[in-house]
């Protein structure tokens, strides 16, 4: 006899097999929920920086935003300010489908696409309730509707322009358009049947298929999907098809991040690129000061010449005789090129002076030789304290800059750990999934003594200790000698964080992972009754990894476990 299951339960058990979907269908409290998509926000106070996952966010009144939506109207007039916010809506709801590839792998294409509007509620555009949605990607359709209450662009333009004659939800209206186009593969325009601006109870949005709209589908030029009407007619925008995904080509020593500082360090190095004066780049151990040195040398005016890297500390308390002049020493042989003198103040004065001297040599013969200059020390302090060459020193930094530090450029984060991660999985030969959202969410918060350096040696370490294809956590980043950011009060089910519930988060004594991973077990174990089978459960770990960890920290049941 053949047993016959309902499309729920198909839909439940084999969701990545099927290629259509009914919200109807959907079981209640599928993931990811209003509260795992919270999980994804983070305030980072006193660092001015809030973060949805790996995006950084903003909070902006809502009486400051109808201010602008209002004086973009008058500058540009209705039609240009309409079509303006609906693409900045694409672009948003664009970007919410990356969110849910990133952080939560969602394989079920009815619960991602259900995601969409807890997404927007969450962002406080609207309350969002799903009234129906379905799809089928064989026949290309889609149809939804939903129902939006406490509009905020409705409201402020009733506010600031009165009953308005037509909708007037325009970015609201992009959002879901290219969220549902971008995880459909197909375009999804969505529009306003009824709006609250025009003064009805609520808005009524319906999203279908961009042809079920008839021949007239604005949308579609407005949102890049087709060329204008002034020029040459394109076919409906279909997405590639099996076209590979090829890994992004990075220039040799990229300096990777847009942040405010580190743009202003690669300008300064842009700018003095086409001289061949001395170079001192300043910064704290691990900013990559190296880094920035080599690609100095591709863009200056010797790319083909050698460059040649000196580590000044071998020199230091005179470990090391010679190797730096003579014939065949470094110096000689950066002639036509580059000579690095990493962590410069490390020299002995002895080899200062010899330094010095071999410097105004070159320069009376009319050498080719740049030098290049780096230190993690204070230069004013060696001066004063005379341990460095005054002269020397004003020789090697006529051309000043300073590496800032990573915990001044955190908004490089997200650029820098997807750079590493690629690169420590290419090198090592280990595809991974993605990074967990519990340890993104740390990463983004780590203050990184050890810099650049050190976030590279930890998402290596990550890329070893994890399981092929399989994805990052905290586990296999933090090792145990990391200071936890303040906010981290604990770990829960497979290493969620547990947040502090008070908002002054330089309270208390920092810890290392090791203690918050320790306490985590210790209280699981507690509220269990010393039951390890239902402490493992309740933090989402097999019976067999929980007993790993508690003898990992010795940590024996308050009484004996009798499983259940």
């Amino acid at each position: 006899m053949t047993n016959r299951i309902s499309l729920k339960e198909a839909s439940r058990k084999a969701p990545g097999m099927l290629a259509r979907g009914d919200s109807a269908l959907l079981e209640e409290g599928a993931p990811p929920t209003l509260s795992d998509l919270a999980g994804a926000l983070q305030f980072a106070l006193g660092d001015g920086r809030i973060w949805l996952n790996d995006e950084r966010m903003v909070l902006m009144q809502t009486r400051v935003f109808g201010h602008l939506r209002s004086e973009m109207i008058e500058a540009l007039g209705l039609d240009a300010a309409r079509r303006l916010f609906m693409r900045t809506g694409w672009r948003q709801g664009k970007m919410y489908a990356d969110l849910l590839r990133k952080r939560f792998q969602q394989d079920d294409l009815t619960a991602a696409l259900a995601a969409g509007p807890r997404l927007h509620t969450i962002e406080g555009w609207v309350k969002v309730t799903t009234k129906r949605f379905e799809f089928d990607l064989a026949k290309g359709h889609y149809h939804g509707e939903f129902h939006w209450h406490d509009s905020t662009e409705a409201a402020e333009h009733l506010s600031n322009h009165g009953i308005a004659d037509c909708p007037v939800c325009w970015m609201q209206a992009g959002t879901p358009s290219g969220f549902t186009s971008e995880l459909l593969g197909h375009p999804v325009i969505f529009r306003e049947i009824e709006c609250a601006g025009q003064g009805a109870e609520r808005c009524v949005v319906i999203g279908r298929n961009a042809e079920e709209w008839g021949d007239d589908v604005p949308e579609l030029e407005i949102y890049g999907l087709v060329q204008s009407e002034s020029g040459p007619r394109s076919k409906p925008w279909t997405p590639p098809v099996d076209v590979p995904v090829e890994t992004p080509v990075e220039a040799p020593h990229a300096i990777i991040g847009k942040s405010a500082a580190i743009e202003r360090a690669r300008r300064l190095m842009e700018q003095v690129a086409g001289y061949d004066q001395p170079v001192l780049f300043l910064g704290e151990p691990g900013t990559g000061k190296e880094l920035f040195a080599r690609r100095l040398h591709d863009i200056g005016r010797t790319p083909a010449g050698p460059f040649v890297s000196v580590n000044c500390s071998m020199y230091e308390n005179g470990l090391v005789d010679g190797g730096l002049f003579g014939e065949e020493g470094s110096i000689a042989r950066a002639r036509g090129g580059t000579l690095f003198l990493n962590d410069v103040l490390a020299l002995p004065l002895a080899t200062q002076g010899q330094l010095a001297t071999t410097l105004v040599q070159f320069d009376q013969n009319g050498t080719q030789l740049r030098v290049l200059s780096a230190t993690g020390g204070d230069p004013r302090a060696a001066l004063d304290a005379e341990k460095f060459r005054a002269d020397l020193f004003y020789r090697l930094s006529l051309l000043p800059i300073a590496i800032p530090p990573l915990r001044e450029r955190r908004d490089d984060l997200p650029v820098l750990i997807e750079h590493f991660l690629r690169r420590h999985a290419r090198a090592h030969g280990k595809p991974i999934r993605t990074i967990s959202g519990s340890a993104m969410d740390l990463l983004l918060r780590y203050d990184y003594p050890g810099n650049i350096r050190e976030l590279s040696n930890m998402l290596e370490r990550g890329v070893i200790y994890a399981e092929p294809g399989g994805d990052l956590d905290i586990s296999h980043i933090f090792t145990g000698i990391e200071e936890m950011p303040g906010f981290v009060d604990g770990l829960h089910r497979s290493g969620k964080i547990v947040r502090r519930s008070s908002i002054d988060e330089s309270a208390g004594a920092t810890r290392n992972f090791e203690e918050v991973e320790a306490e985590t077990y210790a209280k699981a174990l507690e509220d269990a009754g010393g039951n390890v089978s239902a402490a493992a459960r309740a933090l989402g770990l097999s019976r067999a990894k929980l007993d790993y960890r508690l003898s990992k920290f010795g940590i024996t049941p308050a009484r004996p476990d009798k499983g259940s």
